[in-house]
């Protein structure tokens, strides 16, 4: 891979080289890495500073994209861990490049420092605590000034422990190599809390790069909101990205206004709902004035309206993401998604008379108290909605992953092999159908394999370092203790 053929273009101006010597790891694609707007975040942040950041990616053969300098150059990396999956991408990259993937080797033998940050971080550090010197908890604006400090001293010193007592001073930095022994023995929790900022005007707010080679195309993602206030039992935001913080309407008016000059792009709305920013109705008539074209990751069915569809049109949408989750209200009530069938039905009759001909819906099977009967109801509604409106459906199913810090963290798991079997019976609901319904489960693999990286605790973390380039039966059949996790977690924080 080579910056030169990417076709990026850096939306901010910042100083060149620096020091120290950064590498920031993203462990996943290119495409997919420069979608995610925290790590947009963390790169500006770092170069505003005076640091020598550069991008790595899981497909930059171990290399940066700035100055091709190799990973095993870099004193200091930090990685973005987006999803558990990610976690297997990053200490195979560490493998690659010759790196002592446990904190203590590289304490010893005077290796880079690591640090890890990304939304995993939020949900379960301790699947880092092998691994890491340091993990940031919460939002990166929150301890970019004291990382960036500690970091610097640590060039002068070269005091591992030094490094890691100051690091320990803020509340919300997790230091495994000082915090691991004090878990493991039953005392008092060790005070470490997730940093939230509050005023979002403090944050960069948009993309720092436009480029077509990312996954959504030449788009600037403007982020709407961080956190949300509806409590879905499933869902990790409410508890671990806190309560909802919304970006004023102005901030995001103006950003679209500076880079109107910059030819042809999409703008993404990036945010838990676009339907619950205050403003949003006036941040879309923006839009649809500078002539641009907006998309949603998804859209709540029920924040589903005119001004959202025109705005579609305009940019020539014919296709639309929903999440029901559920076939049947009784089920979907049960997790907090207050929208029925019927409302379904009619939002989607909205939608086709702007031009929506196709649709997307995202379901979870094994959600808790389901049924055979609530496995058809996804197939008797989508089949409704063919008949009735004549719009082509996806229908993207996943199991459901129980995660810490969620009202259904206790959860059970159903499986891969119980997933199937739900999965057979849609098959056999929707038959007859297939020209215009496509089922597409993911990868249940993958689920499973989502499900135990969420619940590593101490042990479990220390012994997936022992099977990095290994296939994934080594650490998928570690036995997980929910139970032991949950306890650690809960000695971590506050």
């Amino acid at each position: 891979m080579s910056r030169s053929n990417l076709n990026e273009i850096t939306l901010v101006d910042l100083p060149k080289g620096g020091a120290p010597l950064w590498a920031l790891i993203y462990p996943n694609v290119y495409k997919v890495g420069m979608t995610n707007l925290g790590y947009h975040y963390v790169y500006a942040a770092l170069k505003t500073r005076g640091v020598g950041a550069e991008r790595l990616f899981f497909d930059s053969n171990c290399r940066s994209l700035e100055e091709d300098r190799h990973l095993g150059e870099f004193p200091i990396i930090t990685a973005s861990v987006s999803y558990e999956p990610d976690y297997v991408n990053l200490i195979n990259i560490l493998a690659d490049s010759k790196i002592s993937l446990n904190w203590r080797d590289r304490a010893r033998f005077n290796g880079p420092v690591i640090g890890i940050g990304g939304a995993v971080s939020y949900i379960n550090p301790l699947l880092f605590s092998s691994l890491a010197d340091f993990v940031c908890l919460g939002d990166g604006e929150v301890v970019i000034d004291h990382l960036v400090d500690s970091l610097r001293d640590y060039m002068i010193h070269q005091d591992r422990a030094r490094l890691w007592e100051e690091l320990s001073t803020s509340p919300y930095i997790y230091v495994p190599p000082l915090h691991d022994e004090l878990i493991l023995s039953d005392k008092d929790g060790i005070n470490r809390k997730r940093g939230r900022i509050q005023d979002l005007s403090k944050s960069l707010g948009h993309s720092l790069w436009l480029t077509p080679e990312a996954a959504f195309g030449r788009t600037l993602l403007l982020e709407l909101q961080r956190g949300c206030f509806r409590n879905c039992p499933y869902c990790v935001v409410p508890n671990n990205f806190g309560k909802a913080r919304t970006r004023s309407v102005d901030d995001l008016i103006s950003f679209l206004d500076n880079f109107k000059g910059l030819g042809d792009f999409n703008v993404g709305l990036v945010t838990p709902e676009a339907g619950d920013h205050p403003h949003l109705g006036q941040l879309l008539d923006a839009i649809m004035e500078a002539g641009k074209r907006v998309s949603f990751a998804s859209l709540r069915i029920d924040a589903l309206n005119e001004k959202v569809l025109k705005a579609l049109a305009m940019g020539g949408k014919r296709s639309i993401t929903i999440a029901p989750e559920a076939g049947s209200d009784a089920l979907r009530m049960t997790i907090k998604k207050h929208f029925t069938n019927e409302l379904i039905l009619k939002k989607l009759a909205m939608a086709k008379e702007y031009g929506i001909n196709s649709v997307k819906m995202y379901f979870m099977i094994g959600l808790p108290g389901e049924s055979d009967e609530d496995i058809r109801a996804i197939a008797e509604m989508s089949q409704s909605i063919w008949d009735l409106l004549k719009i082509k459906l996806t229908l993207s199913i996943g199991i459901f992953v129980p995660k810490p810090g969620t009202p259904f963290s206790g959860e059970p798991f159903i499986g891969i092999s119980e997933g199937r079997r739900r999965l057979n019976i849609l098959h056999r609901s929707l038959r007859g159908f297939g020209k215009v319904i496509t089922l597409r489960p993911v990868d249940f693999k993958g689920s499973l394999k989502e499900y135990v990286l969420s619940w590593y605790g101490l042990k479990e973390a220390e012994s997936i370092l022992n099977l990095a380039k290994n296939d994934d039966r080594g650490f998928l059949n570690l036995p997980v203790s929910r139970e032991l996790t949950q306890e650690q977690l809960s000695r971590l924080y506050l």
